[in-house]
């Protein structure tokens, strides 16, 4: 997790975690009575969270650190640019 998590902080690392675990929850949904006031302890021991939960949580989380990082791609060809014609 630590590789694909660069630029992340606290908050983001929390966002994650919760994702992940609410993607655990989503897996087990159809076990779940939400009639009931509680949850059977079995359905709750076999709850895990995963490596895979955390990558599908990475697939949804943005860094903060990165977020005001955006990169500009000039739309300009070697005729908007005077003078060089050698180089050109």
């Amino acid at each position: 997790v630590s590789k694909n998590t660069h630029g992340f902080v606290g908050s983001d690392l929390a966002a994650l975690c919760t994702e992940s675990a609410l993607q655990c929850i989503r897996e087990k949904m159809d076990l779940i009575d939400l009639d009931d006031d509680t949850i059977d302890a079995e359905i709750l021991d076999s709850m895990c969270v995963t490596n895979e939960h955390f990558e599908h949580g990475l697939g949804s989380s943005n860094p903060s650190a990165l977020r005001e990082t955006v990169v500009e791609v000039p739309n300009v060809s070697w005729d908007d640019i005077g003078g060089l014609e050698n180089v050109k």
